[in-house]
């Protein structure tokens, strides 16, 4: 049974986004429940599923719909699990006026439409700080499933890291050809010339060659631990972007306040990449649009003079002649051009604290 508080713990609130992936979410959430550290609870977003998510997730948490995983084992005895669903336009008064989210429990926020993954997560966010004022904000991708001492390997290294407002895992792949050693990041590295961000030791095998804790330039959105001081500091994720570049942004923003990234190898996830959005002319629109806008935000002059000059001098027309030779594709052609018009337009208000 759950729904206890464990007040000597620093409390964690976890912040899922779903949409039609309600296998995923249970699975996701299973994993939690193995967690050592109890302290956390979960705001599950739902943004205007299908398939029936928000039923499903609260027969998982009721006990009466097993989860199945390569990872670990069902355990029934961890249900039933505390389960709260609000619609989104009840949501803020529950938050403020309710009383505090019990620990181990599961909150589903249900929105009727799709509000894309930036402006969801911030709506799990504000749930979570006024709810429960918790030390810690963890973005949890839905896909992902998180090794038992990952929460406790974070609050030690929140400990450690006094002056970092960001904490990220060692991620692996959670199938790389039925492998799962290989690492898809440990820790990111960012080149503003070619408005890119690098995953470190993506498809390498964990042979402990990325074990050292440090600062990096960034950390993953997929499982990315904030402290709570700081976002009431610097804001939250700018829902301009919808998908993509979103914690990218959100990073840099705490960088240039003062607040550093930390890569924590000993805190460990499986993640399903991209599970839930595959190659489309839809991501590519986004990628495409989002990369301009940060380089716009971020970059010197020098480095944007560069980023321009490398991105129509050959990016652009590499890319066209591989959507329309290659893949003939004229629709993901159409979504790259829509994305470079949009991304060279007004630049959208950076969010306020």
């Amino acid at each position: 049974m759950t729904g206890e508080v464990a007040p000597e713990e620093p409390a964690i609130g976890i912040v899922l986004v779903n949409w039609n992936g309600w296998r995923d979410t249970v699975e996701c959430l299973e994993s939690l429940l193995r967690c050592g550290h109890s302290a956390w609870f979960v705001v599950c977003v739902d943004n205007g599923s299908a398939d029936g998510s928000i039923e499903k997730i609260e027969a998982y948490c009721a006990g009466t719909l097993p989860v199945e995983s390569p990872l670990f084992e069902y355990d029934p005895g961890s249900k039933p699990v505390c389960f709260e669903r609000l619609a989104a336009r009840d949501a803020v008064a529950r938050a403020a006026g309710g009383p505090p989210v019990a620990d181990r429990s599961v909150v589903v926020i249900e929105n009727d439409r799709n509000l894309g993954f930036a402006e969801a997560n911030n709506q799990g966010t504000r749930f979570a700080l006024a709810a429960r004022c918790p030390e810690f904000c963890l973005f949890l991708n839905n896909d992902t499933v998180v090794d038992p001492a990952l929460l406790a390997e974070f609050v030690g290294a929140a400990a450690r890291h006094p002056a970092a407002g960001f904490f990220g895992p060692k991620t692996y792949y959670y199938d790389h050809d039925g492998r799962r050693d290989v690492i898809n990041f440990a820790g990111g590295s960012l080149d503003l010339v070619h408005g890119q961000t690098r995953h470190i030791g993506q498809n390498e095998v964990d042979l402990g060659q990325h074990d050292l804790e440090r600062e990096v330039d960034w950390v993953e959105g997929s499982c990315l631990l904030a402290r709570s001081a700081m976002l009431r500091d610097i804001g939250l994720l700018d829902p301009a972007y919808f998908a993509y570049f979103e914690e990218n942004d959100l990073i840099l923003r705490g960088r240039r306040a003062g607040y550093t990234a930390v890569y924590v190898p000993t805190a460990r996830l499986w993640h399903k990449v991209s599970a839930s959005s595959k190659r489309s002319p839809t991501k590519l629109y986004y990628l495409t649009r989002n990369r301009l806008w940060f380089v716009r935000r971020y970059a010197t002059a020098s480095e944007r003079a560069r980023f321009f000059a490398w991105f129509f001098g050959f990016r652009l027309w590499f890319l066209l002649g591989v959507y329309l030779v290659r893949y003939l594709s004229r629709p993901s052609a159409g979504a790259l051009l829509r994305g470079v018009r949009d991304g060279l337009g007004r630049l959208p208000g950076r969010p306020a604290p």
